[in-house]
């Protein structure tokens, strides 16, 4: 499942909190018993604002009526202040109804409304509505400019609510950018910050946000575990919607892990509730989602129909991402059943809008799929065609991750380095007013000579600290960088080992074998590929300095192989990682172990690895 993919995944920070229960219409009848018995125009567009701020979610024919009457008294009695907060609830109201020009050219007048008011903490909170606009429509260098420049107005002013939903939606921004890591540290920020303030709706926001970064990093368990705590709190808020959504991705992950009876329970109250709240693309996700189930449980006819009715709710919305998605599960499900010609003619219709939505994921998918329907066909060149469609664009986003994570990497780094200077010139400020003082209330030449030496030694052991957190922090960077390419490394070799296997099983049944041979091939090149051993070895020396001259100098007799296999064991790889890294079987590291165990005259009862980190 893709996240972001609607608009009910971001929450404007609206004039209220909207808390949604039985409560609600006893509120609207007490406001509208105020706006009768007031006789203050401003008193009454107030409330009117209100009330649309109570009817936003469940009827919107309302919420207009309630925003043109507060417009009319806030004009009749030229209240800018009031205007300023229509133009961002007209703003709210056309983003729930998908408007999004009509909702920032209302934002934008507010931003500006309020600025000519002196109003900075309001256009703060504004303009952050248009850095959820701008992730939405993918401009997420502009959002995340916008939180930088709002959350240290937000500190200024102790406000704690927008500080937070500033921090999740900083979190939303490296989830669309494919940086989890920031993504998860941005939004602890947030649900930290909401728990103090025993927000039950936005810490349900932050714990559902968190626990899709679980899923997105294939951690199901934890991310179960995260949604069932969002849903408690979206059921003490009477958050129906929310709850609907979240029992969906819920569900994703319990399928994942094949616990699919509590799947199918999750998915009938979420099919349940959005049907009662006509909550669309819900429908949609909850109708997929049951085709999966039934895809695992290999009950085929079952997973074609709600296969097929996700698929006609997409059209109805217009979400081709989703369109191509349930296209694609339908060409596999009819290739499980044997109905090839139907299931190559999904795959096609799917590979049509992946193209065109150049989404290199999907057409990595959707090539690979056809390949082996291709080859049940027995359509074997075909086959081989989209096998290296498939391997082609598995590569690009295998190298585009790979840059990902570096720069992930490096925008820690760089971020924490910030900091550092931050926390130095905020400290520089205080020993400066503290200068400040001491000359205003007349101390002796003898005491400010004394302070200004106790202040230089204190700077310079400051300077002294802050140069060595900057070597440790540029280490601790170049281990992550050398951490990642490695585990980088042994993902790829294991790819190329699986492509490698299919192709070897297509040629066993190919009459021309000239193009499997020349596959295979070049799999083999790419699995011996010296370069990228050669990269991995420039990192692992700025990492762990002399760690080879000092093995060489202490076992002169240590090959080259076996070096390899030391500085793998150095860096704590599991078997496997180092088995997929060397392309060797994982029986083949437990040899090579004992061998090097034998070499370099290790006792039974002492271990490699200790004598491996001690080096």
């Amino acid at each position: 499942m893709k996240p972001h993919t609607s608009l009910a995944w971001l929450f404007f920070i609206g004039l209220f909190a909207n808390v949604w229960g039985q409560e609600n219409q006893k509120k609207i009848d007490s406001i509208l018993q105020v706006i009768r018995q007031t006789k203050i125009d401003t008193v009454a567009a107030r409330n009117f604002l209100e009330l649309s701020d109570l009817t936003m979610y469940n009827d919107p024919n309302k919420t207009l009526e309630y925003l043109e009457k507060a417009q009319a008294l806030y004009q009749k009695s030229k209240n800018d202040k009031g205007v300023a907060k229509l133009y961002a609830q007209k703003a709210n109201y056309y983003y729930r109804l998908g408007k999004i020009d009509s909702a920032r050219q209302y934002l934008n007048y507010s931003v500006d409304q309020s600025l000519e008011l002196g109003d900075t903490l309001r256009a703060s909170v504004i303009r952050h509505n248009i850095g959820i606009l701008d992730h939405y429509q993918g401009n997420t260098e502009s959002a995340n400019a916008i939180m930088d420049q709002n959350i240290p107005v937000f500190k200024k002013f102790n406000d704690s609510l927008h500080l937070g939903n500033a921090y999740l939606l900083k979190g939303k921004i490296g989830m669309t950018n494919g940086f989890f890591n920031i993504a998860l540290l941005e939004t602890q920020k947030a649900l930290k910050i909401h728990e103090a303030l025993h927000d039950d709706f936005r810490m349900a926001e932050d714990l559902f946000q968190i626990g899709t970064i679980y899923q997105t990093t294939e951690d199901h368990e934890k991310a179960i575990a995260i949604f069932e705590e969002s849903i408690a709190h979206y059921q003490k808020v009477e958050n129906d919607q929310s709850w609907a959504q979240v029992l969906n991705y819920l569900a994703d992950s319990e399928i994942k892990l094949h616990q699919l009876d509590s799947a199918e329970k999750d998915l009938d109250l979420a099919l349940e509730l959005s049907q009662k709240l006509e909550y669309t693309s819900n429908i949609a996700r909850a109708y997929f989602n049951k085709g999966l189930l039934e895809f695992t449980r290999e009950a085929y006819p079952d997973a074609i129909v709600d296969f097929e009715s996700s698929l006609t709710t997409w059209k109805d919305i217009g979400s081709p991402y989703n369109e191509a998605t349930s296209l694609l599960y339908l060409g596999r499900t009819y290739h499980k059943q044997g109905e090839l010609k139907k299931a190559l003619t999904n795959i096609d219709k799917s590979l049509e809008i992946g193209k065109q939505l150049q989404d290199p994921e999907i057409l990595a998918k959707v090539y690979l799929t056809k390949a082996e329907t291709l080859e049940s066909l027995k359509d074997y060149d075909a086959a081989l065609t989209n096998f290296k469609m498939n391997k082609s664009i598995s590569d690009s986003i295998f190298t585009l991750k790979r840059s990902k994570a570096t720069e992930e990497l490096k925008t820690i780094y760089e971020t924490e380095k910030k900091e550092q200077q931050i926390a130095l010139l905020e400290q520089e400020a205080k020993v400066s007013n503290l200068q400040k003082l001491l000359l205003g209330v007349g101390l002796g030449l003898s005491v400010l000579v004394f302070g200004f030496g106790f202040y230089g030694i204190r700077q310079k052991l400051k300077r002294n600290k802050l140069e060595k957190e900057k070597v440790d922090a540029e280490l601790a960077f170049k281990k992550k960088e050398l951490t990642t390419h490695a585990l980088h490394l042994a993902k790829k070799n294991e790819v190329l080992e699986d492509l490698k296997q299919k192709a070897e099983a297509l040629k066993q049944t190919d009459a021309s074998k000239n193009g499997y041979q020349q596959l295979i091939r070049t799999i083999d090149f790419d699995l011996q590929d010296d370069n990228n051993w050669k990269n991995f070895s420039r990192y692992f020396e700025e990492v762990h300095k002399d760690f080879n001259s000092n093995v060489k100098a202490r076992f002169p007799d240590i090959t080259a192989n076996e070096l390899r296999l030391l500085a793998l064991l150095k860096m704590n790889l599991s078997s496997k990682e180092i088995a997929n890294i060397l392309n060797i079987s994982q029986e083949g590291i437990k040899k090579a172990r004992y061998r090097l165990r034998k070499k370099l005259n290790i006792a039974t009862e002492d271990s490699l690895q200790d004598l491996v980190l001690s080096l």
